[in-house]
């Protein structure tokens, strides 16, 4: 019963220590899809192919990082200017740690290729990412 007691609690310690990188990461995630003006259906499942294998997010269920996603998403399209700034706040968190920046920057380009059409606005959007995380010197497209 101890044992079941320590691994719950630790679960819950990861989650709250890894929330700001799925935050980060599913504000990214949205805002390089939203780019073109919607979340395609190939975007989406490239984010939960992402949920599901990458270690910082496995703990998360996939539904939540989804409708974070969807919140960013929503916020984008209901008022672009308070959206993006949720969107950059959310992804400013982690611009001083190089591995958690480089994985949203790779997570992105994953995003902006999911549909088979990485469009210039798009690319746009991945290269502002960039910029916000401090990963260009890291990260190429």
């Amino acid at each position: 019963m101890f044992e079941k007691l320590r691994d719950a609690i630790q679960e819950a310690v990861e989650r709250h220590r890894h929330r700001p990188f799925l935050e980060a990461a599913m504000a990214a995630c949205a805002y390089v899809a939203m780019a073109d003006g919607s979340i395609s259906i190939g975007e989406r499942g490239r984010v939960d192919d992402i949920m599901e294998h990458l270690d910082q997010l496995r703990i998360f269920d996939p539904h939540e990082g989804v409708d974070l996603m969807n919140e960013f998403a929503d916020g984008l399209r209901d008022d672009p200017k308070k959206g993006k700034k949720a969107v950059m706040k959310a992804v400013a968190e982690m611009a001083d740690d190089p591995e958690a920046a480089y994985l949203v920057a790779r997570m992105c380009i994953a995003i902006s290729n999911a549909d088979a059409d990485f469009s210039q606005v798009e690319r746009e959007a991945v290269i502002e990412i960039i910029d916000v995380l401090k990963a260009s010197d890291r990260v190429t497209i």
